[in-house]
Formats: structure tokens, C-alpha cells, sequence
């Protein structure tokens, strides 16, 4: 009955085969559905054939259908398999029949790497034959089958025996289906919640996630390359396949954790007995971990729900993680022992001490004691820096114009960072809602190789002095309007009026774009910090589409584009144009209005605010009009004010006392209905003028 020879036993292996043999079937039925089926659904199509880069992208949605194929079935398999260990009566029979423990591990081992493997390459043989012998109308050659066929065997054996491994070690089947998925999704979860934690409470804390950049089809595709998400398996899978392909290292590396987990899993199987059969965890050292695993797990969901519904300060969120480890422990301990019954002495003491020590090990890295809030790098120590609104993520990460040696401004970002710090270190971090809010990202390369990032969000009003000197450098202004891609190699450019898109100018003479475009470099580099956060009404936008080159790396157009405000602060700019005559064909002046009408904004009258809501323009218009009549400003002359010192339309609950909603209808140039706008003006833009015009709100 058992061959020494091969280490395993033939009748229980056709036992096997014969008992699940429902599982092969299933995993060829669903390949051949999800890879050669879509090869022949645009057969008899006019259009030209398609070159597939991998068989894993044939059509999306049996792209999609084929990966949760595979992250489903060889867990399946690793289920129906251990079964004989899940259950008691099978388990008896079993461990009763005259074979060593390694003989029944590998045979049901065997028998599940046939049920899972032969599927794989019978799909892989079927594709390579169908490819020869019928015109399909992808294109694509016998070693991208291969390259297929040994991806999906490598993740099915990956899959197959971790599932089996957890099977070992836990003594429920629905457990093992659990805790296999949550295995698999653990890294990149951990990762993730752990990281919003800590920008929560961390000041200065981001979570850098490097991103490669993949254009396809005129599509951007972004996978990460951080390390926690390669460790997610699952994630892995199902989010990067087939933009981003498993490299044969990659393959190499689950090949060796496979054979890893089959070790382990012999070990294991040697030490398990037999009546831990039903048991949740079939080892007792395996319990505090499990334990404390979904413990913090819970605590971090917990606290992370109660943090984004809470409004009144962190209270909540601390109760939140506090309820997080009570319930995670009570459910924990309901599956371990199997039953409710679990208020004892012990079970609350336990559950204490599992609370402090995942609650330590959330605190200690935003207790300060680690220094990360107050770590700044010395002047020295610093290579080059980046610094903008936002990470620079994809292909931006890579351009050495976003990073400045500058001395000069490496000393004024370290300034800044250094108030930030002391601010925050001496209590005054907290946002005011009256007062503006600027965000900063920074990042420091070192000499020594390492990167440094903070990202900051504070008031502007009392950093004025030192975010002057960082955003009227000509490094922060390259970041922020990026002008490292005024390269004079402009194809068109787009000048349009805001609220018009009938009132444009297409810039398409080599000489004019390119005058046009030194004269944009030199105002955006000559603003001053005041202009920069001016809230001052555009003249126009201007978009700029370069000419593709071989540089661009496949990117689509939209990709090439860049878009400009063209403030009033733009004289040289504004007079170029002027001289061209392009001007009176964006400017909306007092000649093009119709009629302007105004309502006050008293918010005690309005419906309660909610977060995140949007109150369209109009509606608030209507909604107000309905309170106060809306007032008429006749004169001419007023209307160049309104139009001069206007504000574009954004409602929040907290509007200054006395500004006014205005609506504006603008004359057409093709269409027969006017244009309507809603602005607004509020009292720091009323002349006096103005003010007489429109009456003092009560």
C-alpha cells in the first residue's frame, strides 16, 4: 500500500483524486473559460489583430474573472484537502490506517499538485495548439504561454501550499479559509492602516508609497512599489497583473517560501495530535499570537472608524481603540474556546494585558520617544530637497529638476521645518477655520544616501516670513508650476477664458509659442509671495501641449499638457498679448455683461452645513433670492469693479459677515443664451463705490 520509494502512498492518492477530482475539472473549466475562450469571442471582427504583451490581459473582464480564478481554487484545494485533519471522524480513520504521518502529508500534497498543475499546462497546451491551427485575432508567440503557464504554476503552488500549512496549524476549515485570506491581505493592510495612524498622530509623519508609471493604450496605470504590498500576495495579484508581470526572481522567491511552507507544515504535522481536530488553533504557542494579532487589528480598525465619524477631538478615537481591543479580544477568545461562556478571572486579566501591550505598541512610536517630530537634519548633512504641495510620486520622483542643491534654499526649507517643529513642539499647531491653511511636503536627500520626508499642514499667517523665502525661490517654483517643462517645444497652446469657453485663442506659430512661452517663465519666477496667494480672479487659463518626443515614454497626449492661471499681476504677459491683439479675445470686460445681480450671504438663514457637501451655485443663488431680493447693479462702471475684484465660488459654513453671492450673465459670442457665473466679493473687496451700491448686511 505505501512505496517507500516515493515517500507517499498510491491508494491514498487515488482515493484523493477520485474524492476531489471535482476540483481539477473546476480549475481547467475555468482557464480555458477565462484564457482561450475571450481569444475566440472577436473572431470574425473587422479590426485589426491585437498584440498581446501577456496572456493575462486578453480581455478585461476575463482578466478579472481569471485572477480571482486563481486566488480561489488552489485555496480551495488546500481546504478539501486537509480535511482529513479538520474533522474528527476522518481524522480517526486516517491516523487508525497502518502509514507513517509523512506518508499521509504527501500524498494528499500529490494528489493536490495534480488537481491544480495538469489544468494549468493542459490550458497552456490547448492555447498553443489553438494559436497554430486557427487565425485568432490576438497576436501572440508559444513563450508567452509559457511565460503564462509558469506564472500561474508557481502562484498555484504558492497558494496551494500556504493554504496547507495554515491548515497544519489552525483545526477548522472555515477557520483555514479565513485565516489564509487574511494572511494574504495582511501586509498590505497593516502597512496601510498602520501608516494612517501614524499620520494621524505623528506630526510631520507621510507615508511614502513609491509608484511605477505604466501608460497602456493611452491609459495610466499605477502600481506600487513598496515593499508591504509585494509582501501581499493577494494584492499583488489581483491589482498588478498584467501591468506589472512577476519577474523570475519574484518566482524564484515564492518557489523557495513554498518549499518553506511544506517544511514547516511536515514539522508541524509531526507534533499536532490528533484531537485537536475542531480545535480553532491546533498549537497552544500559536494562540497569544493569534491573540494579539487580531487584537490589534481590531483595535486599528475600531479606532479608525471612530476617528473619521468623531468631530469633537481625539477622545473618540482613543475610545475607539480601546473598544477596538475589547471586542477584538472577545472575539478572539469566543473562537478559540467555541462558545460565549468565556467571562472568567482569567479571561479579564488576560484581555488587560493584551490591551496594554498592543496599546504600547501603537503609543510608544507617537510618544515622542523615538525623536521622529523633532528630527531635522543638519545643513551639511543635506544633498539636495524637494519641496511642494504634494509627494513626488511616479515618473516626478525621478526629475532631478524637482530636487535643488541650492545652499541658500536648503537653509530657508530647514528654517522653515525648524519653526514648524517648534511651533507644534510648543502647542501652537492647532487651525484656526478663519485662518488660511498652506501644505508642505519635504524631502530631504541625504549625503549619506538616505531619504528624509515630512509633510506639514499649518496656518499660513504665522510661517509668512519663512514661507516667503522657500516660495519665491525659483526651486519651489519650478515644483509648483512645473517649469521644467517650458522647454520651448510647445506644440499649441490654448488660451481660453474662465468663464466662457467661447473666448479663446489657439497659439500654433513656432515663434509666437515660444515667445510666449519665455515671457510665462519670467512672470511666474518675478511673483512675489503675495501674488502667489492671491485669491484674485484670473483673466484666463492657458494650456500648453507639447511635442511628443522619444523621451515621453509612450505617455498619451493629455499626459504632455500643462495648465497656467494668467492672473491680472501678469502685466508683461498681458501686454504680449495686447500687442497681438489676443487679449480682447479672452477678456470679459464691462462691454460683454449682460446684467449683474447680487444677493448677501447671511449663513444663520441657511440650512445647516455638512461635511462635505456641495451647494451648487445657482441653487444657493435661488435659495437666498427666495430670503432677499436680489439687488441690480446698473451703473456700467461698477461692473469693471465686479469683475476686477470678484472671487471664484466656493461655500463654506464660515463666510465673512457682509460678502455677497453674485451672479453674472455674459454676453455670447455664437450661441444665443447667455452665460451665467457666480462669484463672490466680500468685504475686503468692497470699494466704496461698491458699498453704496450694495447696502450693508444686518
Amino acid at each position: 500500500m505505501t512505496s517507500n520509494r516515493f515517500f507517499c502512498s498510491g491508494g491514498v492518492i487515488r482515493q484523493c483524486l477520485r474524492q476531489h477530482g471535482w476540483i481539477g475539472l473546476l480549475y481547467l473549466v475555468g482557464l480555458l473559460f477565462t484564457v482561450l475562450l475571450p481569444l475566440f469571442m472577436s473572431i470574425g471582427d473587422e479590426q485589426p489583430r491585437v498584440v498581446l504583451k501577456s496572456l493575462f490581459d486578453s480581455t478585461s473582464s476575463g482578466n478579472e474573472l481569471q485572477k480571482l480564478i486563481l486566488t480561489t481554487v488552489p485555496v480551495l484545494a488546500g481546504v478539501m484537502l486537509l480535511r482529513f485533519v479538520q474533522r474528527q471522524g476522518p481524522s480517526d480513520l486516517y491516523h487508525s490506517l497502518p502509514l507513517r504521518r509523512e506518508h499521509l502529508l504527501t500524498s494528499h500534497v500529490i494528489s493536490g499538485l495534480i488537481l491544480l498543475l495538469v489544468p494549468v499546462w493542459l490550458t497552456a497546451g490547448v492555447t498553443a495548439w489553438v494559436n497554430t491551427s486557427v487565425e485568432l485575432p490576438y497576436i501572440f508567440h508559444i513563450n508567452d504561454i509559457g511565460s503564462w503557464a509558469l506564472v500561474v504554476s508557481v502562484l498555484t503552488i504558492f497558494l496551494f501550499t500556504f493554504t496547507v500549512f495554515v491548515g497544519i496549524c489552525v483545526g477548522q476549515s472555515l477557520l483555514q479559509t479565513v485565516v489564509v485570506y487574511v494572511l494574504l491581505l495582511l501586509p498590505q493592510f497593516l502597512s496601510m492602516m498602520i501608516g494612517r495612524f501614524l499620520e494621524r498622530n505623528l506630526y510631520g509623519y507621510v507615508q511614502v508609497r513609491e509608484t511605477v508609471v505604466q501608460y497602456i493604450n493611452g491609459g495610466e496605470f499605477r502600481s506600487s512599489n513598496n515593499v508591504w504590498d509585494n509582501l501581499s500576495p493577494f494584492v499583488r495579484i489581483m491589482d498588478n497583473l498584467p501591468q506589472r508581470a512577476f519577474s523570475y526572481m519574484e518566482l524564484l522567491a515564492y518557489l523557495g517560501v513554498s518549499l518553506l511552507f511544506v517544511a514547516l507544515s511536515y514539522g508541524l504535522y509531526r507534533k499536532r495530535l490528533v484531537e485537536k481536530a475542531t480545535q480553532a488553533i491546533a498549537f497552544p504557542f500559536l494562540q497569544p499570537l493569534f491573540k494579539a494579532g487580531v487584537t490589534l487589528c481590531a483595535m486599528l480598525v475600531i479606532g479608525d472608524y471612530f476617528y473619521n465619524a468623531g468631530t469633537r477631538g481625539a477622545n473618540w478615537s482613543i475610545f475607539g481603540y480601546a473598544l477596538g481591543a475589547v471586542l477584538g479580544y472577545i472575539v478572539v477568545e469566543t473562537v478559540v474556546r467555541k462558545t460565549w461562556q468565556i467571562v472568567r478571572v482569567r479571561a479579564l486579566v488576560e484581555m488587560v494585558v493584551y490591551g496594554v501591550i498592543m496599546g504600547l505598541v501603537l503609543y510608544i512610536p507617537i510618544s515622542g520617544w523615538l525623536g521622529y517630530e523633532g528630527r531635522i537634519p543638519t545643513a551639511h548633512s543635506v544633498e539636495k530637497v524637494y519641496v511642494g504641495q504634494e509627494e513626488p510620486l511616479g515618473g516626478d520622483a525621478e526629475k532631478e529638476a524637482y530636487y535643488s542643491q541650492d545652499r541658500a534654499y536648503i537653509a530657508s526649507v530647514l528654517n522653515l521645518h525648524r519653526e514648524l517643529v517648534r511651533a507644534h513642539a510648543a502647542g501652537e499647531k492647532s487651525l484656526s477655520k478663519n485662518l488660511a491653511v498652506e501644505r508642505a511636503v519635504i524631502v530631504y536627500r541625504l549625503d549619506d544616501g538616505s531619504t528624509m520626508t515630512r509633510r506639514y499642514t499649518f496656518p499660513e499667517k504665522p510661517f509668512r516670513t519663512e514661507l516667503t523665502k522657500v516660495m519665491e525661490a525659483e526651486p519651489y517654483k519650478t515644483v509648483r508650476y512645473e517649469l521644467d517643462k517650458l522647454q520651448g517645444k510647445a506644440e499649441t497652446i490654448n488660451i481660453q477664458s474662465i468663464d466662457d469657453n467661447e473666448r479663446r485663442v489657439v497659439l500654433t506659430n513656432p515663434k509666437e509659442t515660444r515667445e510666449f512661452e519665455d515671457i510665462l517663465r519670467e512672470e511666474v519666477l518675478n511673483m512675489s509671495y503675495s501674488e502667489m496667494q492671491s485669491h484674485r480672479y484670473p483673466l484666463g487659463n492657458v494650456s500648453i501641449t507639447n511635442k511628443e518626443s522619444s523621451s515621453t515614454n509612450n505617455e498619451p497626449s493629455w499626459k504632455r499638457e500643462i495648465s497656467f492661471s494668467w492672473p491680472a499681476s501678469y502685466h508683461k504677459l498681458t501686454g504680449w498679448l495686447e500687442q497681438k491683439g489676443y487679449a480682447d479675445k479672452v477678456i470679459i470686460d464691462a462691454k460683454d455683461i449682460f446684467s449683474i445681480r447680487a444677493v448677501p450671504i447671511i449663513t444663520e438663514e441657511l440650512e445647516p452645513y455638512q461635511p462635505n457637501q456641495y451647494i451648487e451655485d445657482y441653487k444657493l443663488f435661488r435659495r437666498i433670492q427666495q430670503k432677499h431680493k436680489a439687488i441690480t447693479i446698473e451703473d456700467p462702471k461698477l461692473w469693471s469693479t465686479v469683475l476686477e475684484k470678484r472671487r471664484s465660488y466656493n461655500f463654506t459654513p464660515n463666510m465673512a459677515k457682509g460678502t455677497y453671492l453674485l451672479q453674472v450673465k455674459i454676453k455670447p459670442l455664437f450661441s444665443s443664451d447667455p452665460h451665467t457665473g457666480y462669484y463672490y466679493l466680500t468685504p475686503s473687496d468692497m470699494t466704496p463705490e461698491l458699498a453704496k451700491a450694495l447696502p450693508a448686511i444686518p
